[in-house]
């Protein structure tokens, strides 16, 4: 087995960042990153859904915030309702967890994210989660704004139906225009 290359001295303290952090899997990150990964889809979906020529949305190249506001404001009589501040929420702590490997703000947004999803449920569920982990609220935060946005996604396909029922009526001989398969 060859040996190691030696580290050169000016990158010495980055190879023990590097062994310092990959060490152990942080748990909480890796909640917030997938999950905020998986919230992103389900928005795109709906996105996909609302417009007609999603490749125009595309090439604006918005980001997670632009596109959050974008489906709260096809959400007919939702788009004030908690998961939004709940979405908004992950989304600070995966911008904190992806700037700074950890720190005081990291810890703030967790705990605003804490605070957050435990407002939201029920007695008898926050009771239970009260002393979780915060890679556990991560995890069920994530998993509630993706169940908000999946009804969302059904309703705006619902409503797209509608839409394009009443294109074929009005344009019996134009070419249907699909949204994206999502």
């Amino acid at each position: 087995m060859s040996e190691s290359p030696k580290v050169p001295e000016h990158l010495v303290k980055y190879q023990k960042l590097f062994d310092e952090h990959l060490k152990f899997v942080d748990k909480f990150g890796q909640a917030v990153l997938n999950g905020h990964l998986i919230i992103e889809s389900a928005l795109d979906n709906i996105l996909d859904l609302i417009f007609f020529h999603t490749e125009h949305v595309r090439d604006a190249r918005l980001g997670f915030n632009q596109k959050v506001q974008l489906a709260r404001a096809i959400a007919l009589r939702k788009n004030k309702l908690a998961p939004w501040t709940l979405i908004l929420s992950v989304n600070a702590v995966r911008n904190e967890i992806s700037h700074n490997l950890e720190g005081e703000k990291r810890t703030k947004k967790a705990e605003q994210l804490r605070r957050l999803y435990l407002n939201g449920i029920s007695e008898n569920k926050r009771e239970r989660f009260k002393d979780a982990g915060d890679e556990v609220i991560a995890y069920f935060a994530c998993l509630e704004c993706v169940g908000f946005l999946g009804t969302l996604e059904h309703d705006t396909r619902a409503l797209r139906g509608h839409v394009d029922a009443l294109d074929a009526m009005l344009n019996p001989e134009a070419e249907r225009i699909r949204p994206k398969s999502t």
